[in-house]
Formats: structure tokens, C-alpha cells, sequence
């Protein structure tokens, strides 16, 4: 299991005022967030900051690569099954037909 990061010791708020910081200031440096960080009266090394920085980073580029499907998928992945109830047994281009004609019919009737 890795290690949580020392900043998510920090009270919710600052660790909330550094990204905002961050994000309204691109310029500002490690040294400049270490500052700051000390001046709030939080002693955490420049090191330690990077680290959250560039988790925050990877978790804002794949914001849900989680292992649940998206809705769309999840849609897809639902008239495929119902598809192989209706389809003719072993026949995997019927199976794909059939699962399509179900995903456009859940397309006309979805209320969004």
C-alpha cells in the first residue's frame, strides 16, 4: 500500500486555497507554494508538494478511468445482453444487429 501523501494531513481548505492558488497563478513555483504553505503555518517540504501536485495533475487528465463504465457503454453493454436472448444462437453479425437496433430504440426513447 503506498504512503498517503503528507498534504492530505493539511486541513481540506488549504489543500482546496493551494490548487486554487495553482491554478489561478500557473507561474507560481515550488519555492512560492512552500512559502505560502509556511507562511499558513504548515511545514511540509517542497518534495511532498510536487507529489500532490502531480497526482492532482493525473487524476485531473483521467478524471474516471475507474473501472465503471461509462453510461454510454453501460447502455451498449445492456442491449448486447438482452440482444443474445433474441439473436440467432452463434450467429455474431444477428448478435451485433440486434444489439444495435435495441441501442437506437433506447436512443429515441431516452428522456435526456
Amino acid at each position: 500500500m503506498s504512503k498517503p501523501f503528507a498534504l492530505n494531513r493539511l486541513p481540506s481548505s488549504i489543500r482546496e486555497e493551494l490548487l486554487k492558488r495553482r491554478a489561478d497563478k500557473p507561474g507560481l513555483t515550488l519555492d512560492d507554494h512552500f512559502i505560502w504553505l509556511t507562511s499558513q503555518g504548515h511545514q511540509v517540504s517542497r518534495s511532498a508538494i510536487y507529489r500532490f501536485l502531480a497526482a492532482h495533475d493525473e487524476q485531473q487528465a483521467s478524471p474516471d478511468d475507474s473501472k465503471e463504465p461509462t453510461d454510454a457503454q453501460s447502455i451498449r453493454l445492456g442491449c448486447l445482453m438482452v440482444a443474445a436472448a433474441y439473436a440467432v444462437p452463434g450467429d455474431k453479425v444477428d448478435l451485433i444487429k440486434t444489439a444495435d437496433e435495441f441501442v437506437e430504440w433506447v436512443a429515441q426513447t431516452d428522456p435526456s
